[in-house]
């Protein structure tokens, strides 16, 4: 079972604990729980993208306020400069896969190699021997497979669990991290830190891209700026073959998308291909966007492939629960095949496989969908 309050300390290796801290509420409160452990406990904020002087400034204004508020906590503050590794690791393959045709997941992207990856390397520097963070995820160590480490599991709240996007980061990782609020809710994670007296630095959530600005442009903005031209194209209804329409980008597209395509057709027309090397989007009826079979690349095993139950629980997007799906693992492929039909999902994506107690043991990004 995962761990609860303070018993998440207990298990991880002996030394200070770095606690990544954006200025958030999550992040602020699990450094009020690790300080309430009595580890030895240092914050670490990595700097990363700011899109333009207007977001700096108030970066920069963010990281005072954030380092005054940990150091009245008696706590250490360490500021690292991750930027130019997080346009290498996040940034520049978010715009490979866009001129690709795919739909990428810049932010598991983001936690494998950048808060995973990057942050935890500078924090280990620092001497912490292990990295705690503020994600709604959970740690089950009592797992009946051949893996000495924890498993990734759901957090308490279901709504905001985050284990989905965690999927990418290296299972022998998972025993070097804690989750503290994986037993708390949202709510009484604000009242935690409401109830410490402290002001949270960045109150806002903050959005789903951080680097791309939230504007009717932006997208179109964003990867302009890389060299990416997004121009208007054709529009083909798939079945027929007929040109239907013209489309204002491709990238103002996602597969499964129905409202906003301007098409009077003899039935709802759904998104269900970007072709980039044409510059055409695919569209078709409802029947093409339900999906039976997938298949998923860049693998990320918890677990031997071996130890795959035959019969497991798929996610292929985040808002969609765990479906049962058969599951086998060959050639460094992971093949999934449905035991219902799914709405269309994007290539690009995560692909996640649970067992039935809710433990994640493998992820990869989907290639191919049917």
């Amino acid at each position: 079972m995962p761990m609860q309050d303070s018993d998440f300390a207990r298990q991880l290796p002996e030394g200070p604990l770095a606690v990544a801290v954006s200025g958030g509420v999550d992040s602020l409160a699990a450094l009020l729980l690790c300080l309430a452990s009595g580890r030895r406990v240092f914050a670490i904020h990595a700097r990363m993208w700011h899109g333009n002087s207007g977001d700096e400034a108030r970066a920069r204004e963010c990281e005072k306020r954030l380092a005054d508020t940990v150091l009245r906590l008696g706590c250490d503050f360490q500021l690292v400069d991750l930027g130019r590794r997080f346009e290498e690791c996040v940034v520049q393959p978010f715009v490979q896969a866009w001129q690709k045709g795919l739909t990428p997941n810049p932010c598991a992207l983001c936690n494998r190699r950048i808060k995973f990856g990057a942050l935890w390397e500078r924090a280990a520097e620092l001497g912490a021997a292990a990295l705690v963070t503020g994600h709604y995820a959970s740690l089950d160590y009592n797992h009946p497979y051949r893996t000495k480490g924890p498993l990734l599991a759901q957090a308490r709240d279901a709504r905001k669990d985050q284990a989905y996007f965690l999927g990418l980061v290296p299972g022998d990782m998972l025993s070097r991290v804690a989750f503290p609020l994986s037993r708390y809710t949202k709510d009484e994670v604000r009242a935690l830190v409401a109830d410490s007296g402290l002001v949270v630095p960045q109150p806002a959530e903050s959005q789903e891209i951080c680097f791309v600005p939230d504007t009717p442009q932006g997208y179109r903005d964003f990867l302009g700026r890389y060299g990416l031209n997004m121009p208007p194209g054709d529009i083909m209804e798939r079945d027929s073959g007929k040109k239907v329409g013209r489309h204002t980008g491709l990238w103002q597209y996602t597969e499964g998308q129905r409202h906003g395509l301007g098409i009077a057709w003899s039935e709802p027309l759904y998104v269900l291909e970007k072709e980039p090397s044409t510059n055409t989007l695919l569209v078709g009826g409802k029947r093409h966007t339900l999906i039976t079979r997938a298949r998923a690349n860049n693998l990320n095993l918890m677990v031997d492939a071996d130890e795959i139950p035959r019969n497991c629980l798929v996610r292929l997007r985040y808002r969609q629960r765990p479906v049962p799906a058969k599951v086998h693992v060959e050639g460094g492929e992971m093949h999934i095949h449905c035991q219902t039909p799914l709405s269309l999902s994007a290539p690009g994506q995560v692909a996640a496989c649970y067992d039935e107690a809710g433990r994640l043991l493998g992820a990869g990004i989907l290639q191919q969908l049917c």
